[in-house]
């Protein structure tokens, strides 16, 4: 019920964006054109068809069977009083399936959790693993997960644990999407001992790790890596589009960053004020350890000023002399340019 209330909502927001576009195409804005207005019609029908699914049912989906297995898992198989620990769920996706990112794009629902912990546990924030971006049908471009992913977030232990063993659960309720797109959920539990933590033996460890190294981080939390991200005032078309300028510099030697089609790719974060384009290879400001790149970048009407903050996620590939070729999940933010 509370996720159909939500796809409501995004789909009323849908259409209040549509009535925004053609608003700015009959201004004769360049920057709003058809295949905004494709993509958000597209948008709005998967998400009004999904307002009439029942929830861990579709009408859509022509198999009942759950498309998404959850587990949850802990990073140590016991807990000692005032110990910090990751909790997750681990969303196992049935191939050619798949969910959403915390911003899904043009069409979805981001996964919704609720942890339900014992008096005095504390969790934090939700960590996002970089998605990848997809093209569903009728153009729609979405940031999703497939095959599996894990979100997580750490939990403090209180200092005093009265009982010998805990139990944790937690609720998520999903959108996925193969041919047909369906509503999920499911109630998951875990039972842990209380007593000395042995994090460094468990097998299920590793997976955490893997996925922390998928979580964007800043450019200077990387070894060697710097980066700015800037707006470009000058350039701006009208007051409603800005540019955005991103540089990434290697400090290895002899490094080469990769600029083919699918090699970078920006996932702005969830935001009502501003919708992020398309992002150009600046050929002419970058070399093989500097990559400069170009966001176009559109405030939403109504909105006024320019949010203060604003950012995304960019991920980009470096072929290091003498190493693999590694992914970076970077963390960006913009600021305004120095006069």
């Amino acid at each position: 019920m509370i996720l159909n209330c939500i796809i409501i909502l995004k789909t009323l927001h849908g259409i209040l964006k549509l009535r925004e576009y053609h608003r700015k195409i009959q201004s004769g804005d360049p920057v709003m054109d058809k295949k905004h207005i494709v993509r958000q019609l597209a948008g709005i029908f998967i998400l009004f068809a999904a307002i009439a699914l029942p929830c861990g049912g579709s009408a859509l989906a022509p198999d009942s069977r759950a498309l998404v297995d959850v587990s949850l898992l802990a990073d140590r198989d016991s807990l000692a009083p005032g110990e910090k620990f990751r909790l997750g769920l681990l969303f196992r996706i049935s191939p050619g399936s798949h969910i959403y990112w915390i911003n899904p794009g043009d069409a979805g629902l981001a996964p919704e959790i609720e942890w339900e912990l014992p008096e005095g546990f504390r969790a934090g924030p939700v960590f996002w693993p970089a998605p990848q971006r997809m093209e569903e049908t009728g153009g729609l471009l979405v940031n999703v997960y497939t095959e599996e992913v894990l979100l997580f977030c750490w939990v403090l232990a209180p200092e005093r644990i009265k009982d010998t063993s805990i139990s944790l659960k937690a609720r998520a309720n999903w959108l996925v999407c193969r041919k047909f797109c369906t509503q999920e959920s499911a109630g998951v539990s875990l039972e842990l001992p209380v007593g000395s933590s042995s994090a460094e033996s468990i097998p299920g460890r590793d997976i955490f790790s893997r996925y922390a190294a998928r979580v964007p981080r800043p450019a200077n939390e990387f070894p060697a890596l710097r980066s700015d991200a800037r707006w470009i005032g000058k350039l701006q078309q009208t007051p409603e589009t800005r540019t955005g300028v991103i540089v990434l510099e290697s400090l290895d030697e002899n490094s080469l960053w990769l600029t083919g089609e699918g090699q970078f790719c920006w996932f702005g974060y969830p935001s009502e004020a501003l919708g992020s384009g398309d992002i150009h290879y600046d050929s002419a400001q970058s070399s093989a350890g500097r990559l400069v790149l170009h966001l176009n970048v559109r405030k939403l009407e109504g909105v006024e000023p320019w949010p203060a903050q604003w950012g995304g996620v960019l991920t980009a590939r470096l072929v290091k002399a003498g190493a693999d070729t590694v992914s970076y999940p970077l963390s960006l933010s913009f600021t305004e340019q120095a006069q």
